[in-house]
């Protein structure tokens, strides 16, 4: 089996796990708009960006297909994992009084990277634009730990904490060409331990808020 047909496995493999605790987290009983309710979006967003990557990578690459449409697709799927992402570090962390800034700051970046990932060939704007919404929840998440018992509306997880470095671990690994598991490359074995981060992810997630904050 080639490395190109196991990171279109794993990639596939990603998306069932993320759609499975997609499904689980919608069960919880949420507010629109709260914390939770946009980080179902992120999980769900995810799986299918995990879905576009195993068809993209098991078909359209090995078969020399144009792969401008799915790949732009799929990158544009991860601006949206990314909107979610900050909104649901925005209900989670900030005040009602900023809730319309942030909202308004997520629009305008989403914008601002479909418009990019659609004339720029290259995967480095999406990870321009995630990282920093990744560190910001980090950091957010990491303060929040010692709130816990004295703040819970503003409260952190250890397992969201642990997600994100998992799965900056797993980007590292990937950008430093680890190739020493062939015919697992960096590529698949992203995916594998990807899919331990986002386990951690799911159960930082299924602790998050599911009230919503009234907008002034």
């Amino acid at each position: 089996m080639t490395a190109q047909a196991i990171t279109s496995i794993t990639d596939l493999l990603l998306a069932s796990e993320v759609f499975f605790l997609a499904g689980r987290m919608s069960r919880t009983p949420k507010d629109r708009f709260s914390a939770a309710w946009y980080f179902s979006g992120v999980l769900l967003l995810l799986g299918v960006a995990a879905l576009l990557g195993g068809i993209d990578h098991g078909f359209f690459e090995p078969a020399n297909l144009p792969r401008y449409l799915i790949q732009r697709s799929d990158w544009i799927v991860l601006g949206g994992v990314t909107f979610c992402l900050l909104m649901t570090t925005a209900q989670q962390f900030f005040p009602a009084a900023f809730q319309r800034v942030v909202l308004f700051a997520a629009v305008v970046q989403f914008a601002a990277d479909t418009a990019a990932v659609l004339l720029v060939d290259s995967f480095l704007t999406v990870i321009l634009n995630y990282v920093p919404v990744m560190l910001l929840l980090l950091v957010m998440s990491v303060m929040g730990l010692g709130s816990r018992n004295g703040s819970p509306h503003r409260s952190g997880s250890p397992q969201m904490v642990a997600g994100i470095l998992i799965l900056f671990a797993a980007s590292g690994i990937q950008a430093a060409g680890v190739d020493v598991f062939r015919p697992l490359d960096r590529n698949g074995l992203y995916h594998l331990l990807s899919m331990i981060g986002v386990g951690f992810l799911y159960f930082g997630g299924v602790r998050l808020r599911t009230k919503a904050e009234t907008r002034g």
